[in-house]
């Protein structure tokens, strides 16, 4: 009887053995001990209409959406994996806006909207409907302008002489949006600056803004719901006699380039205002060096980035500060001191001040170093 039971065993080793040294050839799987073809279906319900068997899995016969590339755009949501087409047929200033992915490596499509950085209200067409700007440059409004791309760093050092970026197309409407597609980042820095401008008309004060600067990174091969801005020459006169009201030279001037600082509130997030100011900040080095002399403010209570208080130190309402005297060089290396909530920092970013420009650039709170999710704004 031992001797029956010990061959039994024997036995179920072998065949045990045998089952896990089958290997099937390429184009065949194992299925219930023997090599079967990967493509054939074993049975009528396994896969559902418009799928079909790729292996062991059920996968799509088709393109999961196609968008009629003639009336709408595709939108990729990174989170959940879906794409939704929305329509690029007007709809209204509240009508969802896509920002597709590019289509080829090395590439980057921005969109966002454009706002009076005075009032930071968006900056809309009288009777604003959705409509997309034509060829020929409108007046006033969003359709007076052009957005264009370039490497941050070298638009930094000098615009005049920085070379415009490749990229597929520009799209703008009345309601101030706007979406630059496929912009070529082969070879260029970290960084890529969009100039805002007048259509047509040289850099320069003229015409609905001054030139303005705002830069991204491009380790994401698509920013979303990126600020752009106007700065009108009335906005800009302001800060000047407002800052320097004796007109003694030392204020800040356009000729030396205005870098605008903007501390935001809250992180970025689902449900939050991206727009909501912090007051109580202090412009300063990542080493806690300020600049009493080179950094202005404006009045407390004031919604409006309009009149400066030549005595604040520190953002009021607006959450803003007018900087001077920086330079691409010192990298980024600069943030903020005060108006941070339990366990946050502000964002790190490079500053400078460009001769005739606004370079204007946003300022978050975010963890501390080594410490996700510490930051409780």
């Amino acid at each position: 009887m031992r001797k029956y039971t010990l061959m039994l065993s024997l036995f179920a080793a072998v065949s045990a053995t045998g089952c896990k040294d089958l290997e099937c050839g390429d184009g065949t799987i194992e299925r219930d001990g023997t090599c079967a073809p990967a493509t054939t279906t074993t049975g009528a319900a396994m896969c559902g209409p418009f799928t079909e068997l790729q292996g062991d899995r059920c996968v799509p016969m088709f393109d999961p959406t196609v968008c009629d590339p003639a009336t709408s755009t595709p939108d990729l949501d990174p989170d959940t994996g879906v794409t939704t087409c929305i329509g690029t047929g007007g709809g209204g200033c509240s009508a969802p806006f896509a920002c597709p992915t590019p289509t080829a490596a090395e590439r980057l499509t921005v969109c966002g909207q454009l706002y009076d950085l005075e009032t930071m209200a968006k900056f809309q067409a009288q009777n604003a409907s959705g409509a997309p700007c034509g060829t020929t440059p409108a007046a006033s409004g969003p359709c007076a302008l052009v957005i264009t791309p370039y490497d941050a760093i070298p638009f930094a050092t000098n615009p005049a002489t920085a070379t415009p970026r490749p990229f597929e197309s520009l799209y703008l409407d009345d309601c101030g949006r706007y979406r630059l597609v496929n912009i070529d980042t082969n070879g260029t820095s970290p960084f890529i600056g969009l100039g805002i401008d007048d259509a047509g008309v040289p850099n320069g004060p003229a015409g609905v803004t001054v030139t303005v600067g705002v830069a991204t990174g491009k380790s994401s091969n698509v920013v979303p719901d990126f600020e752009a801005y106007i700065v009108k020459t009335s906005t800009i006169a302001s800060w000047t006699s407002t800052a320097d009201p004796g007109a003694t030279g030392t204020g800040p001037r356009l000729a030396e380039g205005f870098y605008f600082a903007s501390y935001r509130a809250h992180k970025l997030g689902a449900g939050v205002d991206r727009l909501a100011p912090q007051a109580g900040v202090t412009f300063a080095h990542g080493n806690g060096t300020t600049y009493p002399t080179q950094d202005w403010y404006f009045t407390a209570a004031a919604t409006a980035q309009l009149t400066i208080d030549p005595a604040a130190t520190v953002t009021g309402v607006n959450g803003a500060a007018l900087i001077q005297g920086r330079s691409v060089g010192e990298s980024a290396v600069f943030e903020g001191m005060g108006g941070l909530g339990t366990g946050c920092r502000w964002e790190p970013h490079a500053a400078d001040n460009i001769p005739g420009v606004v370079f204007a650039q946003v300022y978050r709170k975010t963890d501390l170093i080594g410490t996700p999710g510490s930051c409780l704004d």
